[in-house]
């Protein structure tokens, strides 16, 4: 077993995994098979995983960069890509001594490095909304000699009030929303991290530290998980799957009209649209975006500056000077934003600073200035 957890460091490394140098040891010390009973090949094909009876080919592909599914919807779960789980907790930055919350135990592995980061499995309390998995978890702990982890059944979005102040929060799954439990149980000086799902273009990870009772902080990396379940479960920050609505089908199979833009469109620009204030959602194989507000349809081209309208509106030009903007600010990048949790009724004070407000929670987010980690 030695040669693969080697050959799976290995390439972590090289991929900067790493960040933190403590997270090399924590993957050898937490060995990634112990965690795995199933998964679902490049076939889809469901193939079932017993370390004592394990295969090259099987233990290649645990010990690898890979994120494997192992419960398809609508009970999904997966093990996320590795390079992920690493750099989600360099960004946590547990030190040893300080109580853990995780939203979304899965197979339990990140479970076991956070508790080998902690020193202490006593400190990490996990949840998931699938009882068999917390139990499977439970049994995967054990097996990788990892012991007093707290491990729960129930909704995450309430996170574990009795067991809080937490000194770090952490979500696996893509969050439409800064919850209240999460930020009411964050210890001073506390750390939340969370994928912040955002109208299907991805989930950009957000750090944000209580100092004296503000959240204030900034976006790391992107990235992409599926969304929470519970009671605070919602679409609006989905990629849309099909059956589409009828006047979408519609919409979708007529003329399209195309737009010049100065660049291609990316990930960072399709962020400062909806800064800007263009609600909309991706649809799912279509590379297209759907702007409920004028029932519109916006596709950028993959390689060319230009951009293709499905419906009569003045969404195109919305577009074009939303790009204009971004690129006269320097073509920010998620990292560049600083964000801060503030009132439904805060204000901007200034051109560099714009508000997202979301059910429960309204981020500002500002140019200019020194993100607070």
């Amino acid at each position: 077993m030695d040669k693969y957890i080697e050959a799976f460091a290995h390439e972590l490394r090289l991929k900067g995994a790493f960040m933190v140098p403590r997270l090399e040891e924590a993957v050898r010390r937490v060995p990634r098979h112990h965690f795995i009973e199933q998964y679902y090949d490049n076939q889809d094909n469901l193939v079932r995983f017993d370390p004592e009876h394990a295969t090259d080919e099987q233990l290649r592909l645990i010990y690898s960069d890979s994120g494997l599914t192992i419960r398809k919807p609508p009970q999904h779960s997966a093990a996320s890509q590795p390079c992920l789980v690493m750099w989600m907790l360099a960004d946590l930055d547990v030190q040893p001594g300080q109580k853990v919350l995780e939203i979304g135990t899965g197979s339990g592995w990140n479970a076991g490095l956070l508790a080998f980061s902690a020193g202490n499995g006593a400190l990490v309390y996990s949840m998931d909304d699938q009882p068999e998995l917390v139990e499977q978890a439970g049994i995967h702990l054990l097996r990788a000699g990892i012991n007093g982890v707290n491990l729960r059944a129930g909704d995450g979005g309430h996170g574990w009030p009795e067991a809080a102040p937490f000194d770090r929060v952490i979500a696996t799954v893509g969050c439409p929303d800064i919850l209240p439990a999460w930020r009411e149980q964050l210890a001073e000086e506390g750390v939340l991290l969370v994928p912040l799902k955002t109208s299907g273009i991805g989930d950009p990870l957000i750090r944000l530290r209580n100092q004296n009772r503000r959240l204030i902080g900034g976006f790391s990396r992107w990235s992409w998980f599926a969304t929470l379940q519970g009671d605070y479960w919602t679409g609006a920050e989905d990629i849309l799957q099909e059956p589409f609505e009828p006047w979408l089908n519609l919409l979708l199979q007529g003329d399209t009209r195309v737009v010049a833009l100065p660049e291609v469109v990316t990930l960072d620009c399709l962020f400062f649209l909806r800064l800007k204030g263009l609600r909309f959602q991706g649809i799912k194989g279509k590379r297209g975006y759907v702007h409920n507000e004028s029932q519109s349809v916006f596709s950028p081209d993959m390689h060319w500056p230009v951009l293709r309208l499905y419906g009569n509106s003045d969404l195109g030009k919305l577009v074009l000077n939303c790009q204009e903007e971004w690129i006269r600010l320097g073509r920010p990048n998620i990292a560049d934003f600083h964000v801060e949790l503030v009132d439904r009724d805060a204000a901007c004070s200034d051109s560099k600073s714009w508000l997202d407000k979301r059910q429960h929670a309204c981020l500002r987010f500002s140019l200019g200035r020194e993100v607070d980690q």
